[in-house]
């Protein structure tokens, strides 16, 4: 049963590994397919991010290396209807009608190359399309988003879980020209789609065989230029600028993208690569202690067939058919055996989707593939558990074993003792890297902020409330249990605008790209910010052309005097803002990011914004919600009231982490369990081995307790050297997970000490336990 454990665990670990490795990789020709990103420098700021401007995709398809491009939008989270379903959609996205090209998604309904080629016309995913219409055709079917009608025109299958990015309605890009026409004029349509200052997508390209990408990487970069530095050139001389621009785009092979991008405005949070060596570790660790206890329990109870062999032998039995007998033996039961984890693999499987939110499948009959590496594995698993007793029990002679004249030479012990120590250390390693882990967690969780969370509400796409905020925030403030409202464009952890500003200093005129937060009023009392110096910005001082600055912004931008000064919009000389205070750094990125430069403009009017904040006052009830529910539908016509409280929201930045985290304790607890059984195997092998001299020494007289203390002496070395071995791996791949955070609290030397003893206290324990009953028995029974 021991060995079904094993190998079920040890798939269950792979089919992690094999998910996160697979990621984009479904898509046809997905090794052509490349994401644009774009990196340079900006004055002082230096850019990397996964965005690129929309004339980028134009100049690319003129090229011969290319098969085909696609430019990606994601769109606001706002309210999709039809008839009178009404759900907010995060998921909506718009591209180029050339989207099926290079993602090849199964068509369910409808064509894919004609689905995206005119303006209003949508793909849904086969869920959304049984989320809106149920068993009813949606193709022709019209459904609605911020007053503009979409038609439908294809349903095709969900996304893959293992993607970068995922949508549920998928747009025409040129809607998006319409979209703006409603708020702008023609030039300002024409300047979003031209301006290659403006990272404002997501661009892919397909390139033709054997296209070396590095080198079309290099073209790109050269003929754009042309394009590219006038514009440039222009933008400084209106500005009067003398601050340097550069942008240069570089390839990034879409299966490389979760594992190894980590750039600004990605658009899924990605994975790490420690994470993959960290579960292929486990598993091969788990595999090898699996079969190493079978090996140990195998040989342990030698005894009872050496009779067998003795007589085989004598009645003409070669080495050759021994070693193919009991190798024979270990593929039977390695074959049972991963049948019965198999078979615990479908058992265990939902539940460890469930636990851990994960989207893991396996069916040995889907594929040849997964068939085969089945195969492998019980062949290996064949081969190191049967090995050593083909070869060990066909080695003995048959006078040997009836005289009782045989025995294990000390080398063997000492591999044994070698593979087991080997397991403690590994399970030591383990227990450091869980606990140093929810340290980083828990340090997380208790650092401050620099703003209050508490006890404060929520309200997702805040847009839906127009131009009523006053209103309905006068209305909510009657509300028995609410402190008080607000309101913003950005939460902690979410993407920001970046608005570019000229500054004055000296002489010298400085670009500055920060990250802008458009709130009310009360927003920064409600998170109880903190001012350094000047004041809150205020619509009662006539704050319209304001500005609050972070810490971090006057000290980057070297600010003498922060109150009253100037800042020029980019691109609109005259257009000033003026500082009318600096509030104390507070963490508005999650703790993966140091802190940077902050800005923050009050809302006008008219302006939409993301999220509506309510401050409860902790002693509020179902009825506080449901008022809160009530004044929403009156303001909004009953869109949807999705909220959550702004602590949880914030937590849910670090999901990715505690969910690995917890993940790894499962399988440190089980990998711990595994080397206890090992130990108890390897305490069997020794004793079956020595019975003979214990009871020779009992008769001589010899006390229990030197018995004990005998073997345990043998034990102990091996104890203390997987103890020793285990502390500096288990410190370099902490040290190599919590690099990943800018903000970190390393794990206490005594966590190190409280991991080595409960280890090597649990294997004390175990080994105790079987010696004892050993040095208890008889004489006689040890012959």
């Amino acid at each position: 049963m021991g060995l079904s454990v094993g190998i079920t665990l040890s798939l269950l670990v792979l089919l992690l590994v094999k998910h996160e490795l697979s990621y984009d990789k479904s898509f046809n020709d997905s090794e052509s397919i490349y994401r644009w990103a774009t990196k340079g420098i900006l004055s002082a700021n230096f850019i990397n991010s996964a965005t690129s401007p929309m004339p980028l995709g134009d100049l690319v398809k003129k090229y011969d290396e290319v098969n085909t491009v696609v430019r990606f939008v994601p769109g606001a989270n706002n309210v999709v209807s039809y008839n009178d379903r009404k759900f907010n959609e995060e998921y909506f996205r718009f591209a180029d009608a050339s989207f099926f090209d290079v993602f090849s998604l199964k068509m369910i309904n409808g064509e894919s190359k004609e689905a995206l080629l005119n303006s209003n016309t949508v793909v849904l995913t086969q869920a959304a399309a049984i989320k809106y219409f149920g068993e009813e055709d949606p193709i022709g079917k019209v459904v609605s988003r911020d007053d503009m009608e979409y038609t439908v025109t294809g349903v095709c299958e969900d996304m893959p879980s293992s993607s970068h990015f995922k949508f549920s309605f998928l747009a025409s890009i040129s809607t998006i020209d319409k979209i703006l026409l409603r708020r702008a004029d023609s030039t300002y349509v024409q300047n979003w789609k031209k301006d290659w200052l403006y990272l404002n997508c997501y661009t892919y390209v397909k390139l033709n065989p054997k296209v070396n990408a590095i080198q079309f990487e290099e073209i790109i970069n050269k003929d754009k230029d042309a394009l590219l530095l006038p514009q440039v050139q222009q933008t400084l001389d209106t500005e009067l600028s003398t601050d340097s621009i550069k942008l240069d785009f570089y390839l990034q092979p879409i299966t490389d993208i979760h594992l190894h991008s980590h750039l600004t405005a990605e658009l899924e949070a990605n994975s790490k690569p420690v994470y993959i060596k960290l579960f292929i570790f486990i598993a091969v660790f788990i595999l090898l202690t699996t079969c190493i206890n079978f090996v140990n329990l195998t040989t342990a109870k030698a005894r009872r067939r050496f009779k067998e062999v003795a007589l085989r032998q004598l009645i003409g039995a070669g080495r050759r058919h021994l070693v193919w007998q009991f190798l024979t033996e270990a593929i039977l039961y390695s074959l049972s055996a991963t049948f019965i984890g198999l078979v615990l693999l479908e058992l265990l499987l939902p539940l460890f989707n469930f636990f851990f939110n994960l989207q893991l499948n396996f069916s040995i009959f889907t594929g040849w593939i997964d068939f085969f590496w089945i195969l492998i594995l019980v062949l290996i698993v064949s081969i190191m558990s049967g090995a050593f007793p083909a070869f060990f029990f066909a080695g003995l002679k048959p006078k040997q074993i009836l005289q009782g004249d045989y025995q294990i030479r000390n080398n063997g012990l000492i591999v044994r003792g070698i593979l087991v120590c080997a397991q403690i250390g590994v399970s030591i390693f383990l227990v450091i890297v869980v606990a140093g882990m929810w340290w980083q967690i828990e340090y997380i969780s208790k650092k401050d902020p620099g703003f209050n969370s508490e006890n404060v509400m929520v309200i997702e796409r805040g847009s839906a409330i127009g131009e009523d905020f006053k209103s309905f925030k006068k209305e909510l403030l009657d509300v028995k249990g609410v402190e008080s409202v607000s309101a913003c464009s950005s939460l902690p952890g979410d993407d920001y605008f970046q608005g570019t500003f000229k500054l004055k200093n000296g002489d010298n005129d400085k670009v500055a790209v920060l990250p802008l937060i458009y709130v009310d009023q009360d927003y920064f009392t409600m998170l109880d910010l903190t001012l350094k110096t000047g004041r809150f910005l205020s619509t009662e001082e006539g704050d319209s052309l304001g500005i609050l600055l972070n810490n971090e912004a006057v000290l980057e931008y070297d600010i003498k005097k922060p109150l009253g000064h100037k800042m020029m919009v980019f691109g609109k000389k005259d257009f000033q803002l003026n500082v009318v205070g600096v509030v104390k750094d507070f963490h508005f990125d999650p703790y993966f990011e140091s802190i940077k430069p902050l800005a923050m403009i009050l809302m006008g009017d008219n302006m939409k914004f993301d999220y509506v904040l309510v401050k409860l006052d902790g002693h509020h009830s179902n009825e506080t919600i449901n008022q809160i529910n009530s004044s929403w539908n009156h303001y909004t016509e009953s869109s949807p009231f999705e909220w959550q409280m702004l602590d949880n929201k914030i937590d849910k930045l670090y999901d990715e982490d505690s969910r690995i985290a917890k993940i790894i304790t499962v399988f440190a607890i089980l990998s711990l369990f595994m080397t206890i059984l090992g130990i108890i195997a390897l305490t069997a092998f020794i004793t079956e081995y020595k019975s003979k001299d214990i009871g020779i020494k009992k008769v001589l007289g010899v006390s229990r307790q030197n018995i004990i203390l005998q073997i345990f002496s043998e034990f102990s070395l091996y104890i203390v050297i997987g103890v020793v071995l285990s502390i500096l791996p288990a410190y370099i791949a902490l040290s190599a997970w919590i690099d990943g955070y800018a903000y970190s609290s390393f794990v206490n030397g005594l966590v190190f000490v409280a991991a080595a003893l409960l280890v090597a206290g649990l294997a004390y324990l175990s080994v105790f336990y079987q010696i004892y009953q050993m040095a208890s028995e008889s004489p006689a029974d040890n012959w």
